[in-house]
């Protein structure tokens, strides 16, 4: 499963600001963030996430949850999108989103080619 692991402190109530709306276009990619929800005890964010990526469009959430040493984002498991190079790039845009906030670092990644310094 994609991911990246933002190392540092991180409030998920004081970045949500920031994670919507957003749109990143390049060529025959496009990624937008629409509409945040968040539970009751500020541990997780959850981004509804459109992705169009060479004519193929996907609809679902990326989760931002909190961690006792940062956060973690990933994609919710009962969306499951198709893991394309659209979807872990959009995943990458939310993780830079956050990092510029807080002043996290990124720490482990398995889409390491996509992260944005």
């Amino acid at each position: 499963m994609p991911h990246v692991v933002l190392e540092g402190r991180i409030s998920l109530d004081e970045c949500r600001r920031d994670l919507v709306p957003f749109i990143v276009r390049d060529g025959g990619f496009l990624a937008k963030g629409e509409r945040l929800f968040r539970d009751g005890e500020d541990q997780t964010l959850l981004i509804e996430t459109l992705v169009v990526d060479r004519g193929h469009t996907q609809k679902f959430f990326i989760q931002v949850a909190r961690r006792p040493e940062g956060a973690i984002v990933r994609l919710e498991p009962l969306t499951d999108p198709e893991k394309t190079p659209g979807v872990r790039r959009a995943l990458a845009v939310v993780a830079k989103r956050i990092r510029d906030r807080t002043g996290a670092r990124y720490g482990r990644s398995n889409i390491e080619e996509f992260l944005i310094p």
